[in-house]
């Protein structure tokens, strides 16, 4: 049987840096990226309105990625907003998507939102409960053979107002996957065991990302070789890894580097691009 290897592209939608306007070209560097490679339509974005309002500044570019077929998710980092009951969570998810859908329903598009990544790849019982019961399906936040703390915090107005918690300031969210291997392939959970790399059955497909924010070369060989006739690679970035930090401007050495990035996945495993709402298809029965 021919092995296959799939690659996913995520981005988290994540506009930390500068203005609206360099905000908005840090998207299209990474779309330029995408188009050359031909992974236009084949890539994920999860928009994170909760923090940085998509649909009121940029609108146009929620579009543009739908309309260009590319799958739509929802990023919120719900530590920032201290949402850790279940009402809160539940309230602040509903926030995020309902904005994101009404724009979309404007514009023609009806089918709801189903995959959503919560803020630093956190995992929670608390806030799976909550994807829940507003509809998600998809999620992808496992990190495997990982085991870090953080969190975010808005220091006052931007720009450079956003950073990330250290492990040892209050605050900060300790998780620990070390226990997945990174050969994992997605799996089915329900709200409660979401490590279970085992399980087949439950209401999320968790599909785990094998690098962030950008390719580690030894993970992805690492994934790669899991033995099975399918492997799933993910890469998950954001908008604000292709722009200088001083600056806030697009930095060619960045989006250069992403690119070679991409490009050596591709041809190294012969990787097909696919979208996180086409990965359920293709696992293996």
């Amino acid at each position: 049987m021919k092995r296959r290897v799939f690659f996913l592209v995520t981005v988290d939608g994540d506009l930390r840096l500068g203005t609206p306007a360099q905000q908005h070209s840090a998207v299209l560097a990474i779309r330029d990226v995408h188009r050359r490679l031909g992974l236009l339509g084949r890539t994920s974005w999860m928009i994170n309105e909760l923090d940085f309002h998509w649909t009121e500044h940029h609108p146009g570019l929620v579009l543009e990625l739908v309309e260009s077929g590319e799958a739509l998710g929802i990023h919120d980092h719900l530590e920032t907003h201290h949402a850790f009951s279940h009402p809160r969570a539940v309230e602040m998810m509903h926030r995020s998507k309902s904005a994101v859908e009404a724009l979309l329903l404007q514009h023609g598009y009806r089918k709801p939102i189903s995959m959503h990544r919560n803020g630093c790849a956190f995992q929670n019982e608390v806030w799976y409960s909550a994807q829940r019961e507003l509809g998600y399906q998809l999620v992808s936040d496992v990190w495997p053979e990982k085991a870090w703390s953080g969190g975010m915090l808005c220091d006052g107005a931007p720009p450079g107002a956003w950073r990330s918690l250290g492990p040892d300031e209050p605050g900060a969210i300790a998780m620990d996957n070390r226990g997945v291997p990174l050969t994992a392939l997605p799996w089915r959970h329900e709200p409660a065991n979401w490590l279970d790399y085992s399980s087949q059955t439950g209401h999320f497909l968790q599909v785990p990302i094998t690098s962030m924010p950008s390719v580690d070369f030894r993970r992805f060989e690492k994934a790669a070789e899991n033995g099975r006739p399918v492997a799933f690679l993910l890469l998950d970035t954001h908008p604000y890894d292709m722009q200088d930090p001083s600056t806030a401007d697009v930095a060619g050495d960045r989006t250069d580097a992403y690119r070679d990035s991409l490009e050596w996945v591709m041809t190294a495993f012969g990787a097909e691009p696919i979208r996180l709402d086409e990965v359920e298809g293709l696992l293996p029965s």
